[in-house]
């Protein structure tokens, strides 16, 4: 091997630790060149939780929702808060105070009662982007590597959507295109209200298995949501 050759394996091995050292610290560089969104739903009540704003809860000295948002912001250019309405907005506002360099839009619940499926139609509709990666508010590990991975698997068709080795999906960890807007519409008017119906209406689905998510994620924290006072004790512990 000549030194010219050692050399330039040299440097590639320093640039890729270089990625993933920055990858690592926060500092996640975006290489793509079409318009990112995140719609994160955060109009749930928290019934399992005593009626809490559970994305407000905090631990280590942030709330989960922040937690979040610094990860998305690694990976996206606009991210749409679905809240149930004006007064629950107020809640969240100085939280946004906390990002005055991103854009951070709200958008609200037109149905009561239908479960996630209106806010995710209602974050679609604000969203900039053809795609947009969608998520529950209460999810504050979320891995950037995986969710770059499923806008890659996305583009081009309908949806990425992650599928367990027990064929059970992850419908509120997934990119979406706009195309999914008229099926949820379809199925809110059937008073359909389960988000993998209008899903699986649309005809060209990547399903990203978890085989692969785990190569980016070993322990799947990326999955990770707080539903009950005991998932926030198990966190805090961890």
């Amino acid at each position: 091997m000549n030194g010219k050759t050692e050399l330039t394996l040299l440097k590639e091995t320093e640039r890729k630790e270089t990625e993933r050292k920055e990858t690592e610290s926060g500092k996640y560089e975006k290489g793509q060149t079409k318009l990112r969104s995140a719609v994160v739903l955060a109009g749930g009540r928290g019934r399992r939780m005593g009626m809490v704003e559970k994305a407000l809860l905090e631990f280590e000295g942030k709330t989960i929702i922040e937690r979040l948002l610094e990860s998305l912001f690694r990976i996206v250019d606009e991210v749409i808060l679905s809240v149930r309405d004006s007064a629950q907005k107020e809640k969240f506002r100085p939280v946004l105070e906390k990002f005055p360099a991103h854009e951070i839009r709200f958008c609200f619940d037109t149905l009561e009662d239908v479960g996630p499926l209106e806010g995710i139609r209602a974050g679609l509709l604000e969203s900039r982007s053809e795609y947009s990666f969608v998520c529950a508010g209460d999810m504050p590990f979320i891995n950037i590597r995986v969710v770059d991975l499923l806008f890659e698997k996305a583009s081009g068709h309908d949806a990425a959507l992650p599928r367990w080795e027990d064929r059970k999906f992850e419908p509120l960890h997934a990119v979406y295109s706009r195309k999914l807007i008229p099926e949820i519409e379809k199925a809110l008017e059937k008073g359909r209200c389960s988000v993998l119906t209008p899903v699986f209406k649309m005809q060209d689905i990547i399903f990203v298995e978890i085989s692969e998510i785990r190569e980016l994620d070993p322990e799947l924290r990326t999955f990770a949501n707080i539903n009950t006072v005991e998932d926030m004790e198990c966190i805090i512990e961890s």
